[in-house]
């Protein structure tokens, strides 16, 4: 008797072991092709490509402040910033670190460079560095921003 509970014992663990195991390479190049995404609806002034990468329910905080939550509210941000967009900008992201919660839930960091966009004062701006911290959540068998919390890391484009 004691034999088939150990037996049981170890075979529940090790179910629940292989279970929890997370972060494969592949979960993690999902994850970052969300940003490829993001990056091509930025350079394509497409509000909606981009905002399409939240949950439904996700949420926002951008660099240039405000808090917004669902898809709708995060597109409309994502408009406002298409004025500072130009033919030559450029969006890229680097420096991912990740830490996989589950199987379906990740914390991440990543910086993200912005070239040649215009800045408040309508003056064109080289290079404005962002750091991003998100969760990113699996739905479905489709990796999805949850909430993403961004700030500029040496200040605000100045005027």
């Amino acid at each position: 008797m004691k034999r088939k509970i150990l037996v049981l014992f170890a075979s529940v663990a090790l179910v629940f072991t292989t279970n929890v195991k997370a972060g494969t390479g592949e979960d993690e190049k999902a994850i970052k092709a969300l940003h490829d995404v993001f990056a091509e609806g930025f350079v394509k002034r497409d509000a909606k490509l981009r905002a399409g990468i939240w949950t439904k329910d996700g949420t926002v905080a951008p660099p240039t402040g405000g808090f917004f939550q669902g898809r709708e509210a995060i597109e409309k941000d994502f408009e406002q910033e298409i004025a500072s967009v130009t033919d030559t900008s450029k969006l890229t992201f680097s420096n991912y670190r990740f830490r996989f919660i589950t199987r379906n839930v990740a914390f991440v960091d990543a910086d993200i460079t912005i070239n040649n966009v215009l800045g408040p004062d309508g003056k064109l701006q080289a290079v404005v560095p962002v750091s991003i911290v998100f969760t990113a959540v699996r739905q479905a068998g489709k990796w999805f921003i949850q909430d993403e919390r961004a700030h500029f890391t040496s200040g605000p484009p100045q005027p």
